[in-house]
């Protein structure tokens, strides 16, 4: 008997804050290689399906249980009720974990674990990019704090600027300021980091505009109701860029965050297409495509099909397993170059995947609470 280890977020947030970039690199490919199970082997057979909760007071809850060879668990995420005064609380909960016998092994809060996960995750393509000078992020949550930390930590030298688009000015400015800190101490990067208000104005949109226009990423990161930027910010300009979009922030059918009129325009075009077969539709990335077809408003509202996605565990095997010259060559210039959107409502065997790693890092470092007798 192992015994049970307890990690507080504060534990969580040491192990993942003082990573290496070459261990952060080693723990994106442990969940790459969990989306390949998922997407081209046969584990997704045999994971639960997730559950969602909506109370009448706007308190939503989201339970994910997963099963694997070597452990099962679940994960429950609660995304509050609205106070009083109509302020958003972060979202909480939970992560637990046994051994394949049914033993307990973990109790972890799930705060910093689903933000770290989804944004490492979100990373995955955007590691495959060839430019990535300016970033844009919608947000200022935990989960835009995290993509922001990782950018820094795997490409800093490679980022200009990074601009935080939030309706909260001291939300996003207190954000920016953890993030130049931390920057100054751990990762050097020359990126300089700016903050615009997401306000009705002419003002605002204009430079909402131009620093979308120009951007390289951007990714979306709130639960929103509405997309957070129309689709002729790029698609309007006269030298459109193709940049990596990925949104992560809508995961229920009422919740959306990009432009219908951009994910259309993403599949009518053949010519950027990540398949190899002549006249072929455009693609968008996701993690899993029944969940999101069925799941998500981007893809109610656009009317997207299974035939309109690649999940990313396919596409990480396929560079990795592709012998023909041609379709690897097609894929890896649309992974670089193209328009690619990736759109991820969360796999639930990937919070195994990462408790297990989290529980290995702290049992290094001898963090938590260790239960011998539990």
């Amino acid at each position: 008997m192992s015994g049970l280890t307890i990690l507080s977020d504060r534990a969580v947030h040491e192990v993942l804050i003082n990573l290496s970039k070459d261990r952060i690199l080693a723990f994106q490919t442990s969940l790459a290689r969990c989306l390949r199970d998922y997407s081209v082997g046969t584990e997704r057979q045999y994971q639960p399906a997730p559950g969602v909760v909506n109370r009448p007071n706007g308190q939503r809850t989201l339970f994910r249980p997963f099963t694997s060879p070597t452990a099962v668990g679940t994960k429950i995420i609660v995304d509050p009720a609205p106070t009083r005064d109509n302020r958003k609380l972060p979202l909480q909960g939970i992560l637990t974990l046994c051994d394949e016998n049914g033993l307990p092994k973990g109790i972890i809060n799930a705060a910093e674990v689903t933000a770290y996960r989804t944004s490492l995750i979100a990373m995955i393509p955007y590691m495959w990019r060839r430019n990535t000078e300016n970033i844009v992020i919608y947000g200022a949550g935990k989960q835009a704090l995290w993509h922001i930390r990782l950018a820094l930590a795997l490409r800093g030298d490679e980022i200009k600027s990074v601009t935080v688009v939030n309706r909260s000015e001291e939300r996003a400015k207190e954000m920016l300021s953890k993030i130049i800190r931390e920057n100054a101490k751990r990762w050097k990067s020359p990126a300089t980091l700016t903050y615009l208000r997401d306000a009705l104005s002419p003002d605002s949109y204009q430079a909402q505009e131009a620093a979308v226009a120009n951007a390289d990423a951007i990714f979306c990161t709130v639960p929103s109701n509405k997309p957070v930027f129309p689709a002729r910010y790029i698609l309007g300009q006269k030298q459109k860029k193709n940049p990596y979009i990925s949104a992560i922030g809508s995961w229920q059918p009422d919740m959306i965050e990009l432009d219908p009129t951009l994910l259309k325009s993403i599949v009518d075009d053949k010519t950027n297409s990540p398949r190899l077969e002549h006249g072929s539709s455009g693609a968008i990335l996701v993690d899993d495509s029944e969940f999101v077809m069925k799941h998500t408003g981007e893809a109610i509202q656009s009317q997207l099909n299974i035939d309109n996605m690649i999940e990313v565990g396919k596409v990480f095997h396929l560079r990795g397993h592709e012998t023909e010259r041609g379709p690897r060559e097609k894929l890896n210039q649309w992974l670089e170059e193209g328009f690619v959107v990736y759109k991820s409502v969360g796999v639930s065997v990937t919070d195994l995947t990462a408790g297990e790693q989290i529980l290995a890092l702290a049992k290094e470092r001898n963090l938590g609470t260790h239960l011998e007798d539990f």
